[in-house]
């Protein structure tokens, strides 16, 4: 669907497609006639049809028929961004920001730029840009930079750079109204409205304004609304997700002879059957919530936003510009009930003491003394995160020519603010322990009128934290010919920039103290800035008439207010030769690198997190065999074989930047005027990336890595206040795995890029195209210090499985006022996650595939006037489910939230009318 134009880049080597060579020699007018223009990877201002080395592009119109209705829709599409961000992954995560991956790496990896220039980071979490932030309506074109460009930007610019081009030099004024509806009831639905209007032109009137605005709702879609998300048992799967935490505990108590019953639920013996528990059978004698039932898959979204851009023209060669950028955001996702993680012990004076209970195998005994057990807010139902974020973005500049010079100069304000809201669900531990203490909150089944009551004035309200990220910048940039050589002009291009940035992000009182029942622990406010200077040099010499180089580098240099310091120097080379007219061949070599961001540096210290897979106690359940010689009954204050483990993290200061090499290697072929095609051979290598600790370094060889595990006394300090570091006594259960930020090892990765377009025009049928946009994953993968490397390449492993293809193909037809389009979307299928404790068997094979994933998209539109365009199309026309799934790192079950969309089938509407 999106084809790709050849643009100026002699700074890098992209994947992708370009414009037939054979086109661009017969068609283009004479340089002198054509204008010189910047594109995203370099600083030089060159004819565009210089060069044939590609980013690619997506026009306003290829935007419109994609069906996309948010930034985070387009980016999905791209075959070579996979596993970004998005606001469905988020449930029950902090902020719910969406993000890009270019070559799946990691979206810390893709810088986002908006008109060529930084867009502060999303203030909550470590989340970089926020797609949300970017208007799709306003957007012009995307610029798709896929290969490295520190060289030239300096951070973060390691996998790529997407760079959004809102709408300018506009006269006139244009309405839009989009509605899209699933096929399936009313969940993950949206509906926006937009409209633009540009006045003044630049030769008679001297200048030129553009404003829009927009504004988008999108409906929640529950998990229970989804027959393959709606449950968290999957014996079809082999697993059973459901928590032992319940709203009907599981109980230990001693009955009047004396017998000691341990986790037993009151309901296991007529089959865990209350369905207004959500309970289900997890073992012989348990219970465990469904989870499931309560999240949501999408969550409630609404967004609003406005720009403005205005330029006067000072005289021929020179302009004045000013641009304002605004964004509100509102984000609620809805997750399981809250986990009472403290020590609960029910007194024999509680109003809903058992006179009796009904054990497994459907004796009757009774109950003496206090009785403990584990439980859940399942009452109050799902928790619920409500997000309120506003991104402000300023900029006032000049561009022009002065004395042979092109330069670009602009200073910029960025602000991305929010606050997080307790929504429903949610409960203070310091309201909720005394009830639960004094027997007022019923464990043993259904809550009353008065009991319910109580439940909800233990209920948190009011705001949870406030954060704010700012970037404010002055940068410039000068280029020009300095000299003409034999076979054309050596061109070179200076700039410089200086930049702050701050973070603040204040927890309340409530959150610092850790008292949000199953919450992540007492969460500190973090404030700190840094300065950020950067200077580069780009130089491209044309050595003879089929031969040309480009050189190119960068300086960085970062002092952060807590006192350190680094500098990095990012330098680029690459080649262009035309041995013929319709052949290209490229190549480059860069080194990049990707600065800590302020929270990887002061990240507070968080517990209430787990292991992303399943363990057990290395000392207290080895081999998943609880041990019998402690004083401390294993399995009887917390569950402690073949489960996630609780775990904790924290930042450091000390941290140092990532550093990446790359090289590509490409061509690209025109062998008839209609028909372009491409291939480039990639391969990127981080070294020194900032993730937690390894579980698996820790945990597989607890004895060198003891220090990272924590244990706590369950008789005297049952609430974990003061845990112990590195203790080897069998009677302690651990506490938490302490996984701090560090820098560990490296990632990798390496793949080719395949493009192909072709397009033919008829004189009774109209005009034909047909499009393809591939990327095959050759290898995927990291290695932590001491381990052995570990491929994700078409296999699910810590941060997910990376898929070997992924391509779009899209076929077009248009003629006079009719424009129809078909795209098929791929992606290749994976190994499963297994969980490494597994031995095996029919219920649980060690090798399991999750099926590719196929959908088709069609669109018509017809313009029955100048100004009237109606569009109608179907997203997923054949309604494909999601390939089932054993996923383990989303609260969603049964299906990869990263892989596939959760809607199915989507029909949809649009409605544009221009005023000229």
């Amino acid at each position: 669907m999106f084809k790709r134009r050849q643009v100026n880049l002699a700074a890098l080597t992209v994947l992708g497609m370009s414009l037939p060579l054979s086109v661009l020699a017969q068609e283009a007018p004479p340089s002198h006639q054509l204008e010189k223009v910047e594109i995203t990877g370099s600083s030089i201002r060159r004819v565009a049809a210089e060069t044939a080395l590609p980013v690619t592009t997506l026009t306003r119109e290829e935007i419109a028929r994609s069906g996309a209705t948010t930034v985070q829709d387009l980016v999905a599409l791209l075959p070579s961004s996979f596993g970004g961000g998005v606001v469905a992954n988020n449930v029950g995560a902090t902020g719910g920001a969406a993000t890009a991956n270019l070559r799946a790496l990691g979206p810390k990896y893709t810088l986002v730029l908006l008109n060529g220039r930084r867009v502060a980071n999303f203030a909550f979490g470590n989340n970089p840009v926020d797609l949300n932030a970017i208007p799709l309506a306003a957007v012009e074109r995307v610029e798709v930079l896929r290969d490295g460009a520190s060289s030239l930007y300096g951070a973060d610019a390691v996998a790529g750079v997407i760079n959004f081009i809102l709408r300018r030099d506009f006269q006139g004024a244009e309405v839009a109204w989009s509605e899209y509806k699933g096929d399936h009831g009313n969940g993950g639905n949206s509906q926006l409205i937009s409209g633009v209007a540009g006045f003044g032109d630049l030769t008679r009137d001297r200048f030129n304004v553009v404003v829009s605005a927009s504004r988008e709702e999108i409906t929640p879609l529950k998990a229970a609304d989804r027959a393959y998300a709606a449950t968290a048992v999957r014996p079809d799967l082999g697993i059973n997700k459901a928590s032992p935490r319940n709203g009907i505990s599981n109980i230990t108590f001693t009955d009047t002879n004396g017998v000691k019953h341990t986790s037993v639920n009151p309901l296991r013996y007529g089959g865990c059957n209350d369905p207004g528990s959500a309970l289900v059978i997890v073992s012989p004698t348990e219970c465990g919530t469904d989870y499931a039932k309560f999240i949501d898959l999408i969550p409630d979204q609404w967004r609003a936003n406005a720009t403005t851009r205005g330029v006067l023209q000072l005289n021929e060669d020179n302009q004045l510009i000013a641009e304002v950028l605004y964004n509100r955001d509102r984000v609620q996702s809805v997750y399981s009930p809250a986990p009472y993680t403290k020590s609960l012990v029910y007194p024999t004076t509680g109003r809903f003491y058992p006179t009796s209970i009904t054990l497994p195998d459907g004796t009757t005994v009774t109950p003496t003394g206090t009785i403990t057990g584990t439980w859940r807010t399942v009452a109050g139902g799902g928790r619920s995160d409500i997000t309120e974020t506003k991104t402000t973005r300023g900029l006032f500049g000049a561009k022009g020519l002065v004395a042979g010079w092109d330069y670009d100069t602009a200073i910029t304000y960025s602000k991305n603010e929010g606050e997080i809201f307790f929504g429903p669900g949610q409960y203070s531990y310091a309201k909720l322990t005394p009830l639960l203490a004094a027997g007022e909150i019923n464990i043993f089944g259904p809550q009353d009128a008065e009991s319910k009551a109580k439940l909800d004035s233990a209920q948190l309200t009011g705001r949870q934290q406030a954060a704010t990220s700012t970037s404010t910048e002055v940068d410039f940039h000068v280029s020009r010919d300095v000299y003409n050589l034999p076979a054309g002009p050596l061109s070179v291009a200076f700039g410089a920039n200086a930049r702050r940035e701050k973070l603040d992000q204040l927890s309340e009182p409530v959150l610092e103290s850790g008292d949000v029942v199953g919450g992540s622990g007492p969460i500190p406010s973090v404030s700190s800035g840094r300065k950020v200077i950067g200077a580069m040099t780009e130089i491209n010499v044309p050595i003879f008439q089929q031969l040309e180089a480009n050189f190119s580098g960068r300086y960085d240099k970062y002092r952060n207010d807590f006192g350190t310091s680094f500098s990095n120097f990012s330098p680029k080379v690459s080649l262009r030769y035309q041995p013929m007219r319709d052949l290209v061949l490229r190549g480059s070599a860069a080194r990049g690198f990707r600065a800590p961001t302020l929270y990887e540096n002061l990240r507070p210290f968080t517990s209430g997190n787990n292991t992303a897979a399943t363990w057990s106690d290395p000392l207290r359940c080895p081999g998943g065999v609880p041990i019998t010689d402690t004083i401390n009954p294993v399995n009887e204050f917390k569950d402690e074989c073949n489960v996630q483990l609780d775990s904790a993290t924290a930042g450091d200061r000390n941290l140092k930047p990532e550093k990446s090499r790359q090289f590509s290697l490409g061509l690209v072929f025109s062998p008839l005027r209609d028909l372009s095609t491409s291939v480039d051979y990639w391969n990127v290598e981080i070294r020194d990336p900032i993730v937690a600790k390894s579980e698996l370094q820790v945990l597989s060889d607890p004895t060198r890595y003891k220090d990272y595990i924590y244990r706590y006394d369950p008789v005297n300090d049952p609430d974990m206040l003061n845990p112990i570091k590195g203790s080897t006594n069998k009677d302690l259960p651990i506490a938490y795995v302490f996984l701090p930020q560090e820098n560990s090892a490296k990632n990798y990765a390496s793949g080719l890029d395949l493009g192909a377009q072709w397009r033919f025009k008829t004189a009774a049928w109209g005009q034909f195209g047909v499009q393809l946009d591939g990327t095959l994953f050759l290898t995927h993968g990291y290695q932590y210090v001491g381990l052995s490397k570990t491929s994700d390449l078409g296999k699910f492993k810590d941060f997910g499985a990376v898929p070997r293809w992924r391509h779009q193909l899209t076929f077009n037809w248009r003629k006079a006022m009719w424009d129809f389009s078909l795209t098929n979307n791929f992606t290749a299928g994976y190994d499963d996650y297994t969980d490494p404790l597994a031995s095996g068997d029919d219920d649980y094979p060690l090798v399991r595939k999750v099926a590719s994933y196929t959908t088709w998209d069609t669109q018509a539109s017809v313009s029955p006037t100048k100004s009237f365009t109606v569009s109608f199309g179907v997203k997923n026309l054949f309604d494909r489910d999601p390939p089932s799934s054993r996923n383990s790192l989303n609260f969603q079950v049964g299906y990869d939230p990263t892989y596939t969309n959760p809607i199915g089938r989507q029909l949809y509407g649009r409605l544009n009318y221009k005023f000229f």
